[in-house]
């Protein structure tokens, strides 16, 4: 059988309305999709979706290379339904139809996805959004001042990254600012637990060049709140891509969104980056509330040690965890962190 040569493997690099550019080796495409997928799309969305069993998470093999269902994961491209939405990452076949435009074909098997709720959901109907598919890592970008860093929502990021089982790197940006001390503690804290933080400034150039070394090679999603600087950290990295600059509130103190969606763009030195919108509030994500203990790194020892072996570690006797923080093994913070998200997850 002969190739045909207009035929293409692309990548998704941003989408709005039905209109796609595809990242191909012949350049990027401005493509739609083709009738038949149009329509098998929105009946995927029409049906009913079915559940799964999916295995505890203190069950999982330690490996990182396990990745969760219905947030990322690996799977299997025979048993791979097409997914209701194209999405940011997507790798999908389409048929070049000139120099610029094309019609993408065929979806192929998603490796990953990170999925979070829609903004639409209700109590009794849970639309989803894909944030990205086929990543496989994260960098998670705060602002050292201006606006002052939330580590609440830090502590929310990174369990919606450990649920995923997703590699997870925080950046500490616009470090050329004053800032308090309670930054440096909080980092400090962060390290311990086993993350790496970065500290970065675009206006000095601190930490550029270490952060672009560890994107190579990777398709990583950029998040975090907004005004924190993503836009300007994307811009230093790949001065080409000219992402436009956040700007923070002087009445507020809160970010102006300034990146309408995700889009994902080819890194010069290798791998893909992709920068989200920017987030002010950010749900659970579906954690299910009898895994989300999980999700808190230090917890992990401690969690078939309690008395009950239904303990949710909040106020029960014999819970080693809070044992744990009352020896000030585990810090007293991320525990209430812990106790927000789960009665958020139980209403």
């Amino acid at each position: 059988m002969i190739d045909d040569p207009a035929i293409l493997t692309g990548t998704v690099l941003s989408g709005a309305h039905g209109i796609f550019d595809v990242y191909t080796d012949d350049g990027i495409l401005r493509c739609t999709l083709r009738g038949k997928l149009k329509k098998a799309f929105a009946q995927a969305q029409s049906a009913k979706a079915t559940g799964k069993t999916r295995p505890r998470p203190d069950k999982l093999p330690a490996t990182s290379q396990y990745h969760r269902t219905e947030r990322i994961e690996k799977r299997d491209s025979s048993e791979t339904p097409p997914p209701a939405r194209l999405s940011v990452g997507d790798h999908v076949k389409l048929r070049r139809l000139d120099a610029s435009t094309g019609l993408i074909e065929e979806i192929l098997p998603r490796q990953s996805a990170l999925v979070r709720k829609d903004a639409g959901s209700t109590a009794k109907k849970v639309m989803q959004q894909t944030l990205l598919a086929n990543l496989d890592q994260v960098v998670i970008v705060l602002a050292a001042a201006q606006p002052e860093p939330h580590f609440g929502l830090l502590d929310r990021y990174l369990a919606i990254c450990e649920s995923a089982r997703l590699q997870t790197l925080i950046c500490m940006n616009k470090m050329d600012l004053p800032h308090s001390a309670d930054v440096e503690e909080a980092a400090t804290l962060y390290s311990k637990l086993g993350y790496q933080v970065l500290w970065t400034s675009t206006q000095t150039g601190q930490g550029i060049e270490e952060l672009r070394a560890l994107l190579k090679e990777h398709t990583t999603l950029f998040s975090g709140p907004s005004g924190v600087g993503k836009s300007s950290l994307v811009n230093a990295l790949e001065p080409g891509m000219a992402i436009r600059t956040g700007l923070i509130s002087d009445a507020t103190g809160k970010g102006k969104h300034t990146t309408t969606g995700s889009q994902l763009y080819p890194l010069s030195g290798g791998g893909w980056l992709a920068d989200s919108a920017g987030i002010r509030a950010l749900a659970a994500w579906n954690i299910p509330a009898e895994e989300l203990a999980w999700c808190f790194v230090e917890f992990r020892p401690y969690l078939e040690e309690c008395f009950y072996s239904d303990c949710v570690h909040i106020d029960e006797e014999g819970c080693a965890i809070l044992q744990a923080v009352q020896d000030e093994v585990i810090d007293e913070r991320r525990h209430r962190s812990y106790v927000r998200m789960y009665t958020e997850e139980e209403r």
